[in-house]
């Protein structure tokens, strides 16, 4: 996709398709019991010194403020340590023998994870203040034009009563790869190993028959030197989200975004998995689903019953 000009980015509500995010982004509030002492303001340096040399660290909980005004009275609410950590009776002995006989606290529940978009902030920040900064540059940016170029590649390939990958350099629009499912000929032949292999074989081609990561630079063609491996960087379109071996080869291929169409019951991308938001991989790439969904009923119940 070019990116010759500025483009006016279109808010993600009004996406023409939905991005599959990992399971964290849509997760409810979940807390965990944390002892909170109940001063006056002036109090605050002390018992702030008090919890870092005798109390357990707040490990995990960075995203939490630390103090908070009570409702209604010159007073805070200062966290202390985890309930896990130790006993009512344990954290009474030790603010007692430290000098603070006289200091109060009881339980709150505070939010166990970090908000990760407005939505669970706004929800989780009722039970405690959190810390949160929406840092717009992370989002994918989508124009009016990139929507355009997007539904022509859907829309080409989903005029095939078969399932198909298309492979496209963004950078130019150039179609790279187009291949269909050949499961009959043999198991592994799905559209997006066919794809891969497609464009592996052009590389190879580039670089004298012997592939490109095997060859000195000084001995390959300038295409070769300015391509990046395989499919870095390129977008995938799908008529059918991927099974769990086309999501996993999609990673080690290093693309960059993929778009499919139509759901399917062995897909990895949302349906039965989200593989490309595995903390564990060292690569990520981004899911966008249901990309002109509406307007090809026919090819879904054409291939509702169909392994992808």
């Amino acid at each position: 996709m070019s990116n010759k000009a500025q483009k006016v980015s279109v808010p993600r509500e009004s996406w023409p398709f939905v991005e599959v995010l990992a399971d964290e982004y849509y997760r409810s509030l979940e807390t965990v019991s944390v002892y909170a002492a109940e001063i006056i303001p002036q109090q605050t340096n002390l018992i702030l010194k008090f919890a870092q040399k005798h109390l357990p660290a707040l490990e995990g909980l960075e995203h939490a403020k630390r103090i908070r005004k009570v409702p209604e009275a010159n007073r805070l609410q200062v966290l202390l340590c985890m309930q896990t950590f130790l006993s009512e009776n344990e954290l009474k002995t030790l603010l007692s023998t430290n000098g603070y006989e006289d200091i109060q606290f009881s339980t709150v529940e505070i939010s166990k994870y970090a908000p990760l978009n407005r939505q669970q902030y706004e929800a989780w920040n009722k039970s405690w203040p959190l810390s949160y900064r929406e840092d717009t540059r992370l989002d994918p940016k989508f124009s009016p034009e990139d929507f355009d170029i997007i539904h022509q590649n859907m829309s080409a390939i989903l005029k095939s009563k078969s399932v198909v990958c298309r492979i496209v350099d963004p950078s130019t629009d150039q179609v790279m790869s187009e291949e269909c499912d050949t499961r009959e000929r043999h198991p592994l032949h799905h559209a997006v190993i066919n794809s891969i292999n497609l464009v592996a074989r052009k590389e190879s081609e580039s670089a004298g028959g012997v592939g490109r990561m095997k060859r000195p630079a000084d001995q390959m063609t300038d295409e070769a030197q300015k391509t990046g491996y395989l499919c870095t960087g390129y977008d995938i379109y799908l008529t059918h989200e991927p099974c769990a071996m086309c999501a996993m080869a999609l990673v080690h291929s290093r693309v960059a975004r993929v778009f499919y169409s139509i759901p399917s019951k062995t897909g990895a991308l949302g349906t039965n998995y989200k593989i490309h938001a595995h903390p564990s991989l060292n690569h990520h790439y981004r899911v966008f689903k249901d990309v002109l969904r509406d307007e090809h009923h026919v090819l879904e119940s054409s291939l509702v019953d169909q392994e992808l």
